[in-house]
């Protein structure tokens, strides 16, 4: 399934579209749910890429991700479950493993590794992009390694919000991001309901990745595991949990409302820039 369209109470509650990922082959063989990024959704402004790695076969996983490049971008690491060792050109670098964050500026240029330190048993994570505006996309890297004690829980009426970046409630999420963005994983206890309004000028999306949810509590729009939903902005959202403990990480930022250029590792906002970054990581100027 490619696209599901919001039905016309979707549409009513926020919605812009429903959609899956698709299923590519990255780094040296690593198997990633790509949610973000692929030829299904391009991309959701700033947010130009969402990598899912969930498996319990290592064969999907061992290869990890070896050195290479990255400018233009702020690269946001999630384990759920398991452990990558990161290392960067700068020095940064550290394990992550059962609920850790790693917020990588990339900026005018870094050389980085992930690698997994786990032979057996479940693999699960995500990578996010988010693409900074063409004023910074040269500004100086810098490396976040966020443990799970350092990353507030709010937990209220059967559920429980993991606030990684932004604020939700006066609790602040301890991320020192370049662009502004709220980065929350949510749980949801059947019968539960998340609210929130979403700012008009941002754009916001929910990736569900455990159990099912119903959007808005008028209507009967639902959204299941592995779909990620796109909402207007300026709308009142209520999500409700449907199925014992249903779990989403929620992200919203503002876009940058400027060209976007894609290369491998790279994302900037001319195919001139991109080739320049490919000629400087080749003369060693990258990192």
């Amino acid at each position: 399934m490619k696209i599901r369209e919001a039905s016309s109470q979707g549409t009513a509650c926020g919605l812009r579209q429903i959609q899956k990922g698709q299923i590519v082959i990255d780094g040296a063989g690593v198997r990633i749910n790509r949610v973000i990024g692929s030829s299904r959704l391009n991309y959701i402004d700033p947010f130009v890429l969402l990598d899912e790695i969930r498996s319990v076969d290592p064969k999907d996983y061992i290869a990890g991700f070896p050195t290479h490049p990255h400018r233009g971008i702020e690269t946001i690491t999630y384990m759920k479950h398991g452990s990558f060792r990161h290392r960067d050109s700068l020095g940064g670098g550290g394990l992550l493993t059962d609920g850790c964050v790693q917020w990588m500026t990339a900026g005018r240029g870094i050389l980085h590794s992930e690698m997994p330190e786990k032979t057996a048993g479940e693999l699960w994570g995500y990578q996010l992009w988010l693409s900074l505006p063409a004023k910074d996309k040269m500004a100086e890297p810098r490396y976040q390694h966020l443990s799970p004690d350092m990353i507030p829980v709010v937990e209220e009426n059967g559920m429980n919000i993991k606030v990684i970046s932004g604020e939700y409630k006066g609790v602040h999420g301890p991320a020192k991001n370049w662009l502004e963005a709220n980065y929350f994983d949510v749980a949801l206890e059947k019968g539960s309901v998340f609210s929130f309004t979403i700012d008009r000028q941002m754009s916001s999306f929910m990736y569900v990745h455990s159990g099912t949810v119903s959007i808005c509590t008028l209507f009967t729009e639902t959204v299941s595991e592995k779909e990620l939903v796109e909402f207007q902005p300026g709308t009142r959202v209520e999500l409700k949990g449907i199925s014992g403990t249903s779990g989403f990480l929620f992200l919203a930022s503002h876009p940058n409302n400027e060209p976007i250029a894609r290369g491998g590792p790279f994302v900037m906002n001319t195919e001139e820039e991109i080739e320049q970054a490919f000629l400087d990581y080749r003369n060693g100027l990258i990192g």
